[in-house]
């Protein structure tokens, strides 16, 4: 972490207010984020693996909130534009109580503006983002995962990472294609699962990523048929599940505002919900929320296992 960085979540601490942390009982704490229904979140009660767990905490949208944009975008400038545009007038809607930091996966993570309640800084940075090189989503999710996981540590906030993509499986850095190792040999498997690295790096990242407490979402500003991408796709949207999170896949150039306008809004309605797991649990575990309505959704699989601090 740069020092800039540093002073940046320090003061977003200090201007947040954020109290020091009681006393808790043993046990891992792991946050679930949520969307409830028309009924209030007052009084919600969690199970796990049919056992009650305490909820300590409860932030909901009118609750302190830092979005992590992450720019990966290196195709069509006609659909980067578009989706420049549509991010440009979300932010410039959000409340003040949001704060956005602007990052690129391109050549690795990097941070292009820090999470702050300057609109015009964070926008600037959209436009002003490299377009070029190599697609740097499957690369960088756990980084960026990771980075807002410290940031929820540091202050009593919801935290997400949205990525803006046009990410095509062709263009990462890695080859993905699986290719046929012995031509003469009818039995290779290659022949008959191509897309089999990329199910097996997908499957490796949903599983790291079941231990964040930050969930993930993106927009990927065009969808492809073929089918390597095809199994990309759905990688994709089994990664960002695991988090708690949503993917968005965008069949023509109309449905690029629209996806990343409903990203936003997904993102901003947010309530996140911090359980104190009891010790002895297996790794991976199922969570049970009474209570916010029948149309509460929520994230109901997670692992024992997470990055917060017990």
């Amino acid at each position: 972490m740069t020092r800039r960085q540093w002073l940046a979540f320090l003061a977003l601490n200090s201007a947040l207010g954020a109290n020091p942390r009681p006393a808790r009982d043993k046990g891992r704490l792991r946050r679930v984020p949520a969307w409830p229904g028309p009924a209030p979140l007052d009084g919600i009660k969690a199970t796990v693996e049919g056992r009650e767990v305490r909820i300590e905490r409860v932030l909901g949208p009118q609750d302190p909130l830092i979005l992590l944009l992450v720019l990966d975008l290196t195709d069509d400038i006609t659909r980067i534009d578009l989706a420049r545009q549509a991010a440009a007038e979300a932010i410039g809607r959000l409340p003040d109580h949001v704060w956005v930091g602007v990052l690129s996966a391109l050549d690795g993570l990097r941070v292009l503006q820090d999470p702050g309640p300057d609109r015009a800084a964070a926008i600037a940075a959209i436009q002003n983002a490299q377009v070029t090189g190599r697609a740097g989503l499957l690369e960088t999710v756990d980084r960026a995962a990771r980075l807002a996981v410290s940031l929820l540590h540091k202050a009593p906030v919801r935290v997400a990472v949205l990525y803006l993509t046009d990410s095509d499986i062709g263009n990462y850095r890695e080859d993905f294609t699986n290719p046929v190792i012995n031509y003469s040999d009818t039995r290779d498997l290659s022949r008959r699962f191509p897309d089999a690295l990329i199910r097996e790096k997908s499957a490796r990242l949903a599983a790291a990523l079941a231990r964040s407490d930050a969930p993930v979402f993106a927009v990927h500003l065009a969808f492809r048929r073929d089918r390597l991408n095809e199994a990309y796709q759905t990688g994709l949207e089994q990664i960002l599940e695991a988090t708690g999170g949503q993917a968005w896949f965008c069949r023509n150039l109309t449905e690029i505002p629209e996806a990343v306008a409903a990203a936003f809004e997904r993102i901003q309605s947010m309530c996140a919900i911090d359980i104190r797991l009891p010790a002895g649990l297996p790794k991976n575990v199922t969570i049970q929320l009474a209570g916010g309505g029948e149309d509460l959704q929520y994230r109901s699989r997670i692992t024992s296992e997470g990055w917060t601090r017990d």
